[in-house]
């Protein structure tokens, strides 16, 4: 990530770097333009100031050769001569010559010999006493001076050459001499060119520059590269482009190149000679100024830029240490530690930011209490104890975790006073029911016990019953021997009425059994029924117990349907019992009439051996009832014992529950108690205040 340092100093340099760019461009073209004009300006001043002191140099020497063709000697001895006679037979030659002397002894370094031709004899003159002689080789003519003095049809200057008595380089300067406007020879000077090389090479065009003296037939008279000298421009081992510009002259500096390196040139006339003055300056040389001042220029420029980037960088770094400051602080404030030492002492929005973070600080403590309070009360909670006792004024969105806390604790606490209420009604419901399922098991496991008597009796009836068939069957046979055994059949009717009077009181006693066993069906049923609805209550804890239920709701049912059943047997038995009480009364009346009648007892007989037989066969019926009834009763027996040992267990569940339940401390008022006596150990800021807080850069530690 990019720091703001980083940010700073490319949001300032980088422009500032493009600026210095775009300046340094503008002023080095500027300077470069500047040098360059100036450059120019010195090189055609320096050209025209050595052409100038070239020409006055040879002006000297000309203006001695125009000032010997007005000699009046000169002319009148030329205009005197004639083509038959020598020049040294005139008597005027010894002064002539003498005064060729006198003009050559103006300047016996540089002036090689004064001389003068005539053009009728065609001869030579000269200072040192040399005459060519009359009609020899030597033609005035056909001399190179002439030629060019007649083309230039004035004064002029010959091709430079080499003097063959004294090896140096010489050029001659001839005019025309006139005598009454015709001409007559010619007058001029041999001159020698050391001291116009002295000249030239004293000269000095900036430090590597140089000067080249040219002729007007662009022969090289002077070149600091003596291989150059007395060659003609198109021998030179140079450019075209260099040999235009040594031929045609330009008003303008021109630029080419020579051996390779770029060269500025002028060319300057020579006075009315027409040769010319070429200065040459290296273009390295020329720019050198210009490339020592970009050269400064970029130093200064570097160092400017170096500066502004410490400057920059000190800034940023002063900026960004109160910021580095605030992280490492909101990095320990992230961490949770709020015990943080915040110096920033800064007159810009540095201090704003750092206030507020000192309010944040605040604020953060009073969250963090907030923070405590309410995990306290989870603790609490957690502990079972549900009566909540704030003791924060709670604002923003720690309110809502606030009512939040609170309407769960509520919630819960209604919750588990609601299971409090169903825990104590499911103890008493599951007491009942084991009560009830005892006192069914007792009832049941005595009307087992019953019914079994019941059942050895009916046995016991059944048995006498198909003996009292038996009995009315021998006594058809033996009717006939009534009489003779009355007294024994009075004794027989005797145990016969104690027998059905047994019988009558046993059916008495069973009928009641029955009434008993339609009575416990009835409480099964009662009970059954207020086993499920409290397994309704209990819900999901409940429900194997209402399954219980059922199962005996359905067994009470099932015995009260045996018992009505067993009833009806019973009933029956009791009109047939009641019926043969009777018959046993008319037995004993008609046993006292037997005397009067065997036959008649023998229908008698008759009729009791056949109620006998429907007595056998409702004995029988009976005997299947009660055994039934036994394994009705047997069911009941078990199945009570079953709800009983389910009762049990219930009742266990539910004193269970109740004293899970009392391990929570429950509120029938509500769960908030608000205390706002801020109390606790830390005093908690008014965050009202926090708008009023101190803006200074003095932040305490907190």
């Amino acid at each position: 990530m990019k720091s703001i340092a980083r940010k700073l100093i490319l949001a300032t340099i980088i422009p500032l770097i493009i600026l210095f760019l775009i300046l340094f461009l503008m002023v080095s073209g500027h300077v470069q333009k500047s040098i360059r004009a100036e450059t120019d300006e010195v090189v055609k001043l320096s050209a025209i100031s050595a052409s100038w002191q070239v020409s006055e140099y040879l002006s000297d020497y000309m203006t001695i050769v125009e000032t010997g063709s007005t000699n009046t000697l000169f002319k009148n001895f030329m205009a005197k001569l004639t083509p038959e006679k020598s020049v040294k037979d005139e008597p005027e030659f010894s002064t002539v010559l003498n005064e060729l002397k006198q003009i050559a002894s103006l300047d016996t370094t540089n002036i090689q010999a004064v001389w003068m031709a005539d053009l009728n004899t065609s001869q030579l003159i000269m200072s040192d006493g040399y005459v060519s002689q009359l009609g020899g080789d030597w033609v005035i003519t056909q001399r190179p001076w002439y030629i060019k003095m007649m083309e230039r049809k004035g004064l002029s200057l010959s091709e430079p050459y080499v003097d063959v008595s004294t090896q140096k380089l010489v050029v001659t300067i001839s005019i025309p001499v006139y005598n009454n406007g015709q001409m007559v020879g010619a007058f001029g000077i041999d001159m020698s060119l050391d001291q116009l090389s002295t000249i030239l090479s004293g000269l000095k065009l900036g430090e590597t520059g140089y000067f080249c003296f040219v002729t007007d037939t662009d022969t090289v008279l002077y070149h600091p590269n003596s291989d150059y000298a007395l060659k003609n421009v198109d021998e030179l081992p140079v450019g075209d482009d260099v040999k235009d510009f040594v031929k045609n002259p330009s008003t303008s500096i021109v630029e080419y190149e020579l051996n390779g390196e770029h060269t500025y040139g002028f060319t300057s006339s020579v006075g009315t000679t027409g040769w010319k003055l070429v200065a040459a300056i290296p273009k390295a040389e020329v720019e050198k100024p210009f490339i020592e001042l970009r050269t400064l220029l970029f130093v200064t420029m570097a160092v400017i830029l170096l500066a502004l980037f410490l400057i920059v960088f000190i800034t940023s770094k002063k900026l960004v240490k109160p910021l580095r400051q605030l992280a490492d602080v909101a990095d320990k404030i992230a961490d949770g530690d709020l015990d943080v030492d915040l110096d920033v002492k800064t007159n810009d929005e540095t201090s704003l930011v750092a206030n507020s973070f000192d309010k944040t600080i605040v604020r953060l403590k009073g969250y963090i209490a907030y923070i405590e309070e309410i995990s306290q009360l989870l603790r609490q909670i957690g502990n079972g104890d549900f009566r909540l006792h704030f003791k924060q004024e709670y604002d923003g969105e720690f309110a809502i975790i606030k009512d939040a806390l609170v309407s769960t604790a509520e919630m819960v606490n209604d919750t588990l006073l609601q299971i409090n209420l169903a825990a104590e009604q499911v103890a008493s419901g599951s007491d009942q029911v084991s009560s009830g399922a005892q006192a069914l098991s007792q009832g049941a496991t005595e009307q087992a016990s019953s019914i079994e008597e019941l059942s050895a009796t009916m046995n016991d009836i059944s048995t006498q019953i198909m003996q009292t068939a038996e009995n009315a069957t021998k006594a058809k046979s033996i009717a006939k021997e009534a009489s003779n055994a009355t007294s024994h059949g009075q004794e027989q009717m005797e145990l016969m009425v104690e027998a059905m009077e047994e019988i009558s009181r046993t059916s008495n006693e069973i009928g009641k059994i029955i009434k008993n066993i339609d009575d416990i069906a009835f409480q099964t049923n009662i009970l059954a029924l207020n086993a499920a609805v409290e397994a309704a209550r209990a819900g999901n804890a409940g429900k194997g117990f209402a399954v219980v239920a059922d199962e005996v709701r359905n067994l009470a049912s099932k015995s009260a349907e045996s018992a009505k059943n067993t009833s009806a047997l019973i009933e029956n038995a009791l009109r047939a019992i009641e019926r043969g009480t009777h018959i046993v009364n008319g037995t004993a009346s008609s046993l006292e009439e037997i005397v009067r009648g065997s036959d008649h007892s023998a229908e008698i007989i008759q009729k009791i051996a056949d109620a006998s037989n429907e007595q056998a066969q409702s004995i029988n019926q009976v005997n299947l009832g009660v055994e039934q009834i036994s394994a009705v009763v047997q069911t009941n027996s078990a199945t009570a014992e079953e709800e009983a040992a389910a009762s049990e267990e219930l009742s266990a569940q539910a004193q269970m529950l109740k004293e899970l339940l009392s391990k929570f401390t429950l509120s029938s008022d509500g769960v908030v108690e608000k205390d706002y006596s801020f109390n606790n150990t830390e005093e908690v800021p008014n965050f009202e205040d926090l708008e009023t807080f101190p803006a200074d850069n003095d932040h305490t530690k907190y």
